[in-house]
């Protein structure tokens, strides 16, 4: 098995299949992860009130950049294509490798394999607090292995569409560019760390990392992240943001530092 490896700060970052390194790996504190379950979700897709515009054909693979007004779609941002699937999201997620990982295990889009889970304690994230009607799902629900059950407890972020990225007015998402298709916002996986209740200083992992929205959260909180990715493209943007992250931290730390000496 041929890994990429890559150590930014307080993360540490696997390029390849998480279900061959992860038991290779020393046990972290907890799993906070968003895992594909199965949706078989073609992700380039645009448009709303029925209309549903797919962005490219089957099996392209392509990734080009349009300018949405150019198309009709939208009067602001650009549109990126996306690879035609989630890697392993073309079979129903098993989450029993992972229940017992970590003493901490926090799983989003439990809602689609919860007939597989024990019980435990529930998460929503309202991703339309607007009241907007959209054809697609209003939220996302998260699996966390407290028992017993905790209160059920609500996130309320906009994250829809337009209102996403660079030309955004929404006063939270503006800037926020998507860098995944199925990207989690970095201020839901920073309340996910709270709500789980992760020890000061405990390692966190995300088999699933994505585009690395868990590991900037982990270590602007202080924690130790371990992330695995198995698509090149996305472990490479998970790198930069993490490093970003990682530097802000670092930057912030040196101002309190200066200050204390004052």
């Amino acid at each position: 098995m041929s890994v990429r490896i890559e150590t930014i700060g307080l993360a540490t970052l696997y390029l390849g299949d998480c279900r061959e390194i992860a038991p290779t790996l020393p046990r972290p504190d907890a799993i906070v992860s968003d895992p594909p379950y199965g949706q078989r979700q073609n992700t380039n897709v645009e448009g709303g009130a029925g209309r549903r515009v797919y962005n490219n054909p089957p099996g392209s693979g392509a990734r080009v950049i349009e300018r949405r007004a150019a198309r009709g779609l939208h009067s602001t941002g650009e549109c990126v294509r996306w690879p035609d699937a989630i890697e392993g999201d073309d079979e129903p997620f098993d989450p029993a490798p992972w229940l017992g990982a970590a003493d901490i295990v926090l799983l989003w889009g439990a809602h689609r394999f919860a007939d597989r889970l024990p019980a435990g304690s529930w998460l929503l994230w309202d991703k339309v607090p607007t009241g907007k009607v959209r054809d697609q799902g209003d939220g996302e629900a998260a699996w966390l292995n407290a028992f017993p059950p905790r209160p059920l407890r609500i996130f309320r972020l906009l994250w829809d569409g337009v209102c996403v990225g660079p030309a955004a007015r929404h006063e939270v998402t503006a800037g926020q560019q998507r860098v995944h298709p199925t990207q989690k916002p970095e201020a839901l996986m920073a309340w996910c760390i709270e709500q789980a209740r992760v020890p000061a200083g405990g390692t966190i992992m995300d088999p699933y990392m994505g585009a690395g929205s868990t590991g900037v959260a982990a270590v602007r909180t202080g924690h130790p992240f371990v992330g695995c990715e198995i698509v090149p493209r996305y472990f490479d943007t998970a790198c930069r943001r993490i490093e970003a992250a990682q530097r802000q931290g670092d930057m912030f730390l040196g101002s309190e530092v200066a200050a204390d000496a004052r």
